[in-house]
Formats: C-alpha cells, sequence, structure tokens
C-alpha cells in the first residue's frame, strides 16, 4: 500500500470530516490544492484564518459577523414587529433569497436532541428571550425550523417557554416544508410560499 506525506494524509482527513465529503472528494481536493498554480492553498488557508480569526455571533441575533452587530440587526428598514427564529446562518440566507421576509432573526445554533446530548442551555435560547426583550414593538414570532422531529420538539419548548414572556401571535411556516427537511435545502420558491403563507400556531 503506498504511503502518502503525513501532511497529504491530514488534508485529506480534513476534507473528509467536512459534511457531504467522503474519502474521494476529499483525496480530489486535496490533489487540485496540491497542483494548483494560482496560491489558491494559500489563499484558503489565509481565508480560513481570517475567518476563525474574525467572525463572531451578532451580539443581538447571533447571526454571523465580522463587528459586534450584524448587517440585519443595524438595518433600520427591517420590520422590527416580526422576527424569525431559525437553527443556523443558513436557514437566514435561505429565507433571505426568497426575498418575501423583512423582519428580524434570531438564530439558535442547533436543536434541542436528547439523543445527541443537546440540551436548552447548548443553543441560543437565552439570548432569544433577550433578544425579544430588546423588541418593544414586536408582535410576531415566527418559528422559522425545519421539519425534523427535533426541530418540532424544539418549537413545542420554545412555544411553551414563551407564555408569560410574549403577548403577540406565534406563527410557524406552512407545511409546504418536506417533513424531515433542513430549510438550507429547499429551493427559493417553496419556502417563500412557506414563509408568506406562515399560520398562527
Amino acid at each position: 500500500m503506498i504511503h502518502m506525506p503525513e501532511s497529504v494524509s491530514a488534508a485529506i482527513e480534513a476534507f473528509a470530516a467536512l459534511p457531504g465529503i467522503g474519502s474521494r472528494s476529499a483525496e480530489r481536493l486535496t490533489f487540485r490544492l496540491l497542483t494548483d498554480q494560482n496560491n489558491l492553498a494559500v489563499r484558503l488557508s489565509s481565508a480560513l484564518t481570517e475567518m476563525k480569526n474574525n467572525v463572531k455571533e451578532c451580539d443581538q441575533c447571533c447571526f454571523l459577523t465580522d463587528e459586534n452587530t450584524c448587517e440585519i440587526c443595524m438595518d433600520t428598514r427591517r420590520d422590527t414587529t416580526k422576527l424569525c427564529i431559525v437553527e443556523s446562518p443558513l436557514d437566514v440566507l435561505a429565507l433571505e433569497r426568497t426575498h418575501e421576509f423583512r423582519g428580524r432573526y434570531h438564530v439558535l445554533h442547533g436543536v434541542i436532541s436528547p439523543l445527541r446530548k443537546v440540551r436548552p442551555e447548548d443553543i441560543r435560547l437565552t439570548e432569544l428571550y433577550a433578544h425579544i426583550e430588546q423588541l418593544p414593538d414586536l408582535n410576531e414570532v415566527i418559528l422559522g425550523l425545519g421539519g425534523s422531529t427535533e426541530s418540532e420538539a424544539t418549537a413545542l419548548y420554545i412555544m411553551e417557554q414563551l407564555r408569560g414572556r410574549f403577548s403577540g401571535h406565534v406563527t410557524r411556516l406552512a407545511r409546504g416544508i418536506p417533513s424531515g427537511s433542513e430549510l438550507d435545502f429547499l429551493d427559493a420558491g417553496t419556502l417563500g410560499r412557506a414563509m408568506t403563507e406562515r399560520r398562527e400556531w
């Protein structure tokens, strides 16, 4: 069996650890970077280092930013009467592509999952309650979570926790979303309709 240099093997293992990347794809990516003549590996390394050093969570909504507060939260044109709760930053990008929602977001960075030992305190729920208090005009909280069992359980938990904390409407995306699906895998049309046709929960 041929043994690769240790640094090459380490790069392949690192790529293979990414979601959706198998061992063959990891090998192809590694050798593409190794043989590239345009300093792609150097640029990628620099970009990843800068990202890890500079990107953090927004102090209001927990979306990603390189400032203390993200662009969405700083945008005075956004509708502060509506707050959409999502699981990940990718869900914000997916909803923004639909151009159907101009309110604010809150990113949980996960869902409650007893099997994976993810507890309520492991996701951004404390930050959510603080965010709701910071929006005095808020009259609608939209549960923009996916269709998995864990997402449904998290939505129910949030509903219970909002009793006494929030007196407005709590809605959810319309059920055009296939069961078990994640928002960032849906096309913009389906997701846009789910947002515009959301209903009281």
